[in-house]
């Protein structure tokens, strides 16, 4: 079976970019969730990962701005060995990691990284932590990313569209090419998700992503929206949960967004302290404290000609 988790950051900021991260696994068998949840109990475990210790969990949970990114750099670190990916960093992983995007982020002057990569940790340094984490036989087949900037953003709401339905399409266009990608030998692929802010319905953008299948609805409750995709290929399954990111493979999805996310902010405020006068208090892009950053950085919003809608979320 290929099991596939999403989850993402940045969607109610209004600076810095929308990260969308699916986690995609090979599980033998067909468990059911109880099943799975024991399964994937020791990545819940704490874990020395380099001087890290780390445990999975939903990002909010486990990251404070005040404590810097060294364990979900570990995690991300832990993954690429698992994944037996040969890139040494981030900026060396990107274009596999969210090749969709790859080329608008180099585009965008305030979300590079160059001059300011760090590498990941040795294979030495992660591989009591996946040792441990591969105990069950589970195994991380691949990730991928959406990383869609202020500019891509705006343009997908400028049609009449939200950012609801972005997020939602974009999430399940993610899923539809990890499955492509992994699926394999797979006879069954179970997707899941955090639910998308309050919506509930999510059978219409299914049909819509997956045209070539038929959309089946089981079920719409106040937890969960649960649907069945029939037609060509693999039997698929998509449950959309509230506090879905108490999954472990949801939250690890959850936390390689946020380490996404914050990478992409870092180089947002480094970019606009080094164009300001004097000392420039960072910001995480919330929308009262991006007015704030955006009232300080006007003269250098003026004098490097930045568009706003390059820059600002429309919605």
């Amino acid at each position: 079976m290929l099991l596939i988790a999403t989850d993402e950051a940045g969607y109610g900021p209004k600076l810095g970019p929308l990260i969308i991260t699916g986690t995609a696994w090979e599980v033998q068998g067909h468990p059911n969730r109880e099943s799975l949840d024991k399964l994937f109990r020791p990545l819940r475990e704490r874990n020395l990962c380099g001087e890290n210790s780390v445990v999975v969990d939903d990002s909010k949970a486990v990251f404070k701005p005040s404590s810097g990114l060294a364990g979900l750099h570990a995690v991300m670190s832990a993954c690429m060995h698992w994944c037996e990916r040969s890139e040494d960093s981030l900026l060396a992983a990107l274009p596999w990691m969210a090749p969709e995007d790859f080329d608008s982020l180099n585009n965008t002057p305030w979300l590079a990284m160059k001059g300011q990569d760090q590498p990941w940790l040795s294979s030495e340094e992660t591989k009591d932590c996946l040792r441990n984490w591969q105990s069950t036989g589970l195994r991380l087949v691949g990730f991928g990313s959406r990383m869609i900037t202020a500019k891509a953003f705006n343009e997908f709401c400028a049609v009449g569209a939200n950012k609801a339905d972005l997020l939602s399409q974009a999430t399940l266009h993610l899923v539809k090419t990890l499955a492509e990608q992994y699926r394999a030998d797979a006879d069954r692929i179970d997707v899941y998700c955090d639910r998308h802010g309050g919506r509930r319905y999510y059978a219409g953008v299914l049909q819509h992503v997956f045209s070539e299948q038929i959309a089946q609805v089981r079920a719409e409750t106040a937890k969960e929206s649960s649907y069945q995709l029939a037609g060509s290929g693999p039997e698929m399954s998509v449950r959309f949960t509230v506090k879905g990111d108490r999954f472990s493979p949801v939250a690890l999805a959850s936390m390689q967004a946020k380490y996404l996310r914050e990478r992409c902010m870092q180089a947002f405020n480094r970019y606009f302290a080094n164009r300001y006068t004097g000392e420039l208090t960072p910001t995480a892009g919330y929308p009262a404290d991006a007015d704030r950053f955006l009232t300080a950085i006007a003269d250098v919003i003026e004098r490097e000609k930045i568009s706003r809608d390059h820059l600002v979320r429309a919605r």
